[in-house]
């Protein structure tokens, strides 16, 4: 397994720095690790992306590990659904000219407390993914489905889509912190989705002892000082035959200037250990 810095690790001084692609790929680069992988979100634009990426991958060495869509299928208004499927085609054929290895998608939000809202949304997803399927056959893309926001959660629910759609283009993104958000353990996620890893994202959250203002029972912080067994996790991935990029995603409160290299530093040592 080789190590991948996610874009959105550096969303706060993307923003706050105004920073740009070189910017980005430099600071990346300056970890010394093998690969990146760039969020349409914060991008923004599409004009002159492929070139800005092509020239900041060639000058610092580093490998596209993939690309993210940040995609929320689960809208109810036809329009903006039929809007986003458009988007989201129009980012995978960017990502088809960069010849992303993975495009991270997001089957969309919900709330999980209401099941209702969770079997429409799952309806939502599968009927987005059924039209994009094809489409990424055709471009060689495999978009990695993220256990995030509620559509899918679970290791289990990623699989169920994912074999429901029934395409080789439809596979995951294993995000070994996430499994948290549906209050499954990390590891048991892993275990389930496993066989599907497309793509893996590794954060950590700490446990809280009573619930924040949304409701939640964690809190991301600093890769290695929270409660995620990571190298548990990645040695479920390693023994279903996983060997690809593990992209570390950091949403931590420390600084990202402090927060982001400890996190490398961390997870440098796991897959050196898991060698």
């Amino acid at each position: 397994m080789r190590l991948a810095l996610c874009h959105y690790s550096f969303h706060r001084r993307w923003k706050d720095e105004n920073w740009d692609i070189d910017r980005l790929t430099d600071e990346v680069a300056a970890l010394e690790i093998d690969g990146i992988d760039y969020h349409a979100r914060l991008l923004g634009t599409q004009e002159g992306t492929v070139d800005r990426i092509r020239q900041a991958l060639r000058r610092t060495g580093l490998t596209l590990a993939g690309f993210s869509l940040s995609t929320n299928f689960n809208l109810a208004d036809s329009q903006a659904f039929d809007a986003h499927i458009e988007d989201t085609l129009s980012w995978m054929r960017l990502a088809e000219t960069l010849q992303a290895p993975a495009c991270r998608i997001f089957g969309g939000s919900a709330d999980r407390r209401d099941p209702n809202a969770v079997k429409e949304g799952l309806k939502r997803v599968l009927h987005a993914l059924k039209l994009l399927a094809p489409e990424a056959e055709r471009m060689g893309l495999v978009l990695a489905l993220e256990n995030h926001g509620g559509l899918p959660c679970t290791g289990e629910e990623q699989v169920r889509v994912i074999e429901t759609v029934n395409s080789p283009a439809v596979r995951a993104t294993v995000d070994v912190g996430n499994y948290m958000q549906g209050g499954q353990d990390p590891v048991a996620g892993t275990q389930a989705a496993a066989r599907y890893a497309a793509y893996v994202h590794v954060k950590d959250n700490r446990k809280l002892d009573a619930p924040d203002e949304r409701g939640r029972m964690h809190q991301a912080c600093t890769i290695g000082d929270g409660a995620v067994d990571i190298p548990a996790c990645l040695k479920v991935l390693q023994t279903a035959g996983f060997d690809d990029f593990v992209a570390l995603e950091y949403e931590g409160t420390e600084p990202e200037q402090t927060g982001v290299p400890r996190s490398v530093a961390y997870m440098k040592q796991v897959l050196a250990d898991l060698r």
